[in-house]
C-alpha cells in the first residue's frame, strides 16, 4: 500500500519541531527508520504530492507526532494553525525586535546551546531570578551602609557633625529599603534629595548596575555592556552584545561582514566548517558579503562614500567602527 505524502506539510511540521532533515532522520528511529535520501526527497518532490509507501508515512508521522492524514493534506494555514493552537493554551507573542537583539538570540544559542525558542519561553523566569537577585544585592547593600554609620556615630562619640552625617545615612539606607521592598527596580522612586545630589536615571540605576557587577562578577567574558551608545530600552538598560569577540573573530571586524550577520543574511550555522579557521578569514568575510543582496551593498557603498566626502569637507577623522554605514572597504 502506498501513501500520498504532502511535502510543504512535512516541511511545516518538521519546522514546529525546529528539526533539520538530518535531526527528522534519526527521530524516525527502529526497524521503520526513514532514510535522510528519502526525508530530501519527499520534500523536494516537483508536484507537492510524494507517494510513499505505508511505513515511511507512518514513521514520518509518529516522529511528528501528528496523524498520517495530517501529511496527506496541504499544511493548515497560519490563521488555522494559530486557532488551533488557541485551543491549548497557546497564545501569539508579536513584537518587533532590533538587528542586535535578533543576533543576541542567534549568540546564544550559538555559545550556551539554548535554542531560541528555549531563550523566550525561559525569559520571563531568566528576568524574574535577575531581578530577585538585583534586589538581594542591594539588601547586602544597604546593611553594609547602615553598619558603616553606626561605626561612625560610634567613632564620632556623639559630635553634632557626626550625627547630623550618620542621620543622612540612616535616611538614605531607610528610603533604599522602601525602594527595595516595593520592588523598585530602575529607582523611579529615588527621593527629590536624591536628585538634588546630582543622581540621574539617564546614566544609570540599580538594576543596570546589578547587570554589570553580575557579569563582572561572574567573569561573563561573552558579554559586554556598552553605555557609550546610551539605553537599550526606555527604563534604563544598557546596550550590550552577546559574543563580541566571536563576532569579531567571523567578521573580521569587516563592517559588511557584520552587517550579514545583523540583517540575518549569514546564519551562523551556515558558515562552511571548512571557513571558520583563522587562515580562512579572507574567504569566510569574502563569502559572508557575497550573502548580502546587491542592492544593499550598493546602498552601503553610498552611504559610505557619503560620509567620507561630508567628513573631508569637515576635516573630521572618519570613525574605525560603525557597523551601518562604514567599512573596512568597498566591497561593492
Amino acid at each position: 500500500m502506498a501513501t500520498s505524502i504532502h511535502a510543504d506539510s512535512l516541511k511545516t511540521y518538521r519546522a514546529r519541531k525546529h528539526w533539520t532533515q538530518e535531526q527528522l532522520a534519526v527521530a524516525t528511529k527502529g526497524p521503520n527508520k526513514v532514510s535522510l535520501p528519502t526525508i530530501k526527497r519527499i520534500e523536494s518532490t516537483k508536484d507537492g504530492t510524494y507517494l510513499a509507501n505505508d511505513r515511511v508515512a507512518e514513521a514520518l508521522a509518529k516522529a511528528l507526532g501528528v496523524k498520517i492524514e495530517d501529511l496527506s493534506q496541504p499544511p493548515p494555514q497560519e490563521e488555522d494553525q494559530e486557532a488551533s493552537l488557541r485551543k491549548f493554551g497557546y497564545r501569539p507573542l508579536r513584537t518587533m525586535l532590533d538587528a542586535e537583539t535578533a543576533l543576541a538570540f542567534n549568540m546564544v544559542q550559538h555559545i550556551y546551546g539554548i535554542p531560541i525558542r528555549s531563550q523566550i519561553e525561559m525569559a520571563p523566569l531568566f528576568a524574574a531570578l535577575l531581578a530577585e537577585g538585583s534586589l538581594a544585592w542591594r539588601r547586602k547593600r544597604v546593611e553594609a551602609i547602615e553598619e558603616a554609620s553606626a561605626h561612625l556615630q560610634e567613632l564620632g562619640g556623639g559630635h553634632c557633625s557626626f550625627v547630623y552625617a550618620t542621620w543622612r545615612v540612616d535616611e538614605g539606607a531607610a528610603e533604599e529599603r522602601e525602594s527595595i521592598e516595593e520592588r523598585d527596580l530602575f529607582g523611579v522612586r529615588a527621593s527629590e534629595q536624591a536628585f538634588d545630589c546630582g543622581y540621574d536615571r539617564s546614566t544609570n540605576n540599580p538594576f543596570a548596575d546589578y547587570l554589570e557587577m553580575f557579569a563582572q562578577e561572574a567573569q561573563a567574558k561573552t558579554i559586554a555592556f556598552d553605555k557609550d551608545f546610551g539605553w537599550k530600552t526606555s527604563e534604563g538598560l544598557p546596550k550590550y552584545r552577546i559574543g563580541a569577540d566571536i563576532i569579531s573573530q567571523l567578521t573580521g571586524d569587516d563592517s559588511d561582514a557584520e552587517y550579514a550577520l545583523l540583517r540575518g543574511h549569514v546564519r551562523l550555522k551556515d558558515i562552511p566548517a571548512d571557513l571558520l579557521s583563522d587562515e580562512k578569514k579572507s574567504d569566510r568575510v569574502a563569502w559572508m558579503i557575497a550573502r548580502i543582496p546587491e542592492v544593499d551593498l550598493a546602498r552601503r557603498k553610498a552611504e559610505r562614500d557619503e560620509l567620507s566626502a561630508l567628513l573631508g569637507d569637515l576635516d573630521i577623522a572618519r570613525p574605525t567602527q560603525s557597523p551601518d554605514v562604514t567599512g573596512d572597504g568597498d566591497h561593492a
